[in-house]
């Protein structure tokens, strides 16, 4: 005996398991749970290394070999396809692990005879463990057959194998004959169905299928079985079961086939797929839906609405365009935008906020017409198509829409108040897809919000002509300063004597083509699109540039001051970008001023304090401008370490003539100094406004009264031809 042979005796031995063959032979009558069987059958027993403990004359005589060759060998030493099969059976055993209270693997492996027959060794190996779970050993259970005679005869035998296999299985098995009557069924399939095995065998197939499914089964398998022309045989697909009670239920249905002889056997393999059902349709539905609101995706929408487009289309000429369509009335479209909604988030919480859009959706279904298809677009933007009797109703379901969406809403314990831009489109003869409708909504919300927004704008012709002159205008921005187009032009700011103090540097551009561009058009267009950072970084660097050079001339104001854009003053790299442009001219720190918006102080008010008071570190004066157009709130200014408010042209246009105006710039004048700020007057043209300033206390004032914007050379020539030097 070999040393693996001695391992394999001792692992037996170790184990508790005799070597007796009597003993061995009890022990696979008891594990068939059917002490007849064994005689019938081939056996084999290995120990836990898989060393023959145990092989009767039928299974030695399977590999043409005598019991005695096979005892004590490992499986491994013995080369025969058995053996190998045999190999295979005990790893898928093993790969089941220690917690399988029971294993079982099925064998089937041809075999050739020394007299040259062909036979096959069919049955099964069955993990031999105690009571802990532990596997001692593996049995094997053979039959060895190759009469085809005896084939049926085989088949019983393996019966209760068979039965074990189809109800460990997790999957309905059902077996039927030719006719479609059941055979056999499995447990899996009695609890799918809610049937007893006792109540479905010998009846018809039909019993677990609802019609007309039930009523075609027998003449499907009558064409089968005379044509031989499969619908479903050897392939799965989706269809219906019905359970005891009637309820009708999602199942896959695999069909095999199975030939012995003249007899003909369906094998069907049936899973419950309610569950994935659920969950496909489920995903359907969010790739569709917006999972917050309910409402369409914008590509759902797009699709909808251009499947209503084209039925319109279908209808005949009365259908779409300006006439409507064949159901009565016109498309109109709503793009909605809630203004500033970030606000709402980010004083009350995300959670607010998402209820306030629920309660919006909710609002714009309660006043548009029913059938309305909705989507929402982006976080806060919405639109929603309406069928109308003509434009306008449209108008006045934008009128009630924009009240009802406007007006207070309460979200999630909280009552807010949404600002919401209209943009509104109403089909014509111009319009023949939701995409022409959908570009004209789009430019009357532009429209909107260019205007201030928390309004309502339908689409006029003259909107598409604006449009393409912003985007001409984004084009040519963008080379605007390698082209040499831009320019700086300075406006003298003076005191109460008429003395140039400081000077407002002003952006100009001269296109190739164009010719000047007003600022008023292009510095929205430039902060639309993001063009204002790299052009404010131009500004700082050309103006630095220039107050360089009136230092070396003696001729540099007290103040420059420079228009700052809302997204390069939040960006928190201004005060680096300034120290680095300022740093080969320390000086000139005292002489820069920068001017920014009351918008964009207060829009993150936090970010402005800090900003500000990193520019007074650096001894750089800041100035709120258009002071009073904006916020106008004493909370926010006296929060803001500034130097200088500009009171708004708007308030200086009309005094002294105007009490109201005469008392609003009195008030700002007042408070300013009462906060230890200067003020400035801007858009004086008259001798009388200079006068009425003078009055009230006013510092400093801007306008044409004064000097219109001008050239570096005409300032210098200002401050030069001056009575007096300049007071700091």
């Amino acid at each position: 005996m070999n040393g693996s042979e001695c391992s394999g005796s001792g692992a037996a031995e170790a184990a508790g398991i005799p070597r007796d063959p009597a003993f061995l032979a009890s022990l696979a009558a008891s594990l068939l749970d059917d002490g007849g069987m064994a005689g019938g059958m081939a056996l084999v027993y290995l120990d836990r290394d898989r060393v023959c403990r145990h092989a009767d004359r039928h299974f030695a005589a399977a590999l043409d070999r005598s019991p005695a060759e096979l005892v004590g060998r490992p499986l491994a030493a013995i080369d025969h396809p058995v053996t190998a099969a045999l190999g295979a059976a005990i790893a898928a055993i093993t790969s089941l692990g220690q917690s399988q209270a029971h294993g079982s693997a099925p064998v089937d492996c041809p075999t050739l005879g020394c007299d040259g027959r062909r036979s096959i060794l069919s049955g099964s190996v069955t993990a031999h463990r105690d009571g802990a779970g532990t596997i001692l050993g593996y049995l094997g259970t053979f039959h060895q057959t190759g009469d085809p005679d005896r084939i049926a005869q085989f088949v019983t035998c393996r019966d209760s194998f068979v039965a074990t296999l189809l109800d460990a299985a997790v999957d309905g098995i059902i077996v039927s004959d030719r006719s479609g009557i059941i055979r056999s069924i499995n447990r899996a399939c009695c609890r799918l169905f809610g049937y007893e095995d006792s109540e479905l065998v010998g009846r018809s197939m039909t019993i677990l299928m609802p019609p007309p499914f039930s009523r075609d089964h027998t003449r499907y398998v009558d064409t089968y079985m005379r044509t031989e022309r499969a619908k479903i045989i050897g392939i799965g697909r989706d269809t219906l079961g019905q359970r005891k009670d009637g309820t009708v239920f999602p199942i896959h249905l695999s069909v095999g086939e199975a030939r012995m002889g003249n007899d003909v056997t369906f094998v069907g393999i049936i899973r419950d797929i309610s569950d994935r059902l659920a969950a496909e349709q489920r995903a359907s539905y969010l790739a569709r839906h917006d999972p917050l609101t309910g409402v369409l995706t914008r590509t759902a929408f797009l699709e909808e609405c251009e499947a209503l487009f084209a039925g319109c289309r279908a209808d005949g000429p009365e259908g779409g365009g300006a006439k409507g369509s064949a159901n009565g009335g016109l498309f109109a479209l709503f793009a909605l935008d809630v203004d500033q909604f970030s606000d709402v988030n980010e004083a009350f919480g995300f959670h607010v906020g998402d209820a306030a859009l629920k309660a919006m959706v909710s609002r714009v279904t309660e006043v548009l017409p029913p059938n309305t298809i909705i989507c929402r677009i982006a976080a806060d933007e919405f639109a929603a198509l309406s069928r109308v009797a003509d434009a306008d109703q449209a108008r006045t379901l934008a009128g009630v829409l924009h009240d009802r969406l406007t007006a207070s809403i309460y979200a999630d314990r909280h009552w807010v108040r949404l600002r919401l831009s209209v943009g509104a489109a109403v089909q014509d003869e111009t319009v023949g897809t939701l995409e022409d409708l959908n570009a004209k909504a789009k430019l009357a919300l532009q429209a909107v919000q260019h205007n201030g927004g928390n309004a309502i704008c339908f689409y006029t012709p003259e909107m598409a002509a604006a449009a393409t002159r912003r985007m001409m205008l984004t084009m040519h921005l963008t080379h605007a300063i390698e082209r040499n187009e831009l320019r700086l032009v300075y406006q003298p700011i003076v005191d109460r004597a008429g003395r140039v103090r400081s000077a407002e540097a002003l952006l100009r551009w001269d296109h190739h083509a164009l010719g000047p561009v007003s600022p008023g058009e292009f510095i929205p267009v430039a902060e639309e699109s993001g063009l204002i950072v790299p052009i404010t970084d131009w500004v700082l660097s050309t103006a630095i540039a220039q107050m360089t050079a009136w230092e070396a001339e003696g001729v540099l104001p007290d103040r420059v001051f420079l228009n700052i854009s809302g997204q390069q003053f939040l960006r928190g790299n201004l005060t680096l970008r300034l120290e680095e442009l300022l740093g080969e001219h320390p000086s000139l720190r005292s002489h820069l001023g920068l001017e920014i918006t009351e918008q964009a102080a207060v829009r993150d008010l936090k970010v402005a304090v800090r900003t500000l008071g990193e520019l007074a570190d650096l001894d750089i004066q800041a100035a709120i401008d258009d002071f009073g157009s904006g916020y106008s709130s004493l909370s926010y200014v006296q929060q803001l370490p500034v130097a200088k408010l500009k009171i708004d042209r708007a308030f200086v246009i009309d005094v002294p003539e105007n009490p109201k105006s005469n008392a609003l710039v009195r008030a700002a004048v007042g408070m300013a100094h009462g906060l230890g700020l200067t003020t400035v007057a801007e858009g004086v043209e008259t001798v009388e406004q200079r006068d009425f300033l003078v009055s009230v206390g006013c510092d400093l004032m801007q306008g044409y009264l004064f000097g219109r914007p001008m050239a570096p050379e005409a300032l210098a020539d200002m401050v030069r031809t001056q009575a007096a030097p300049a007071i700091a």
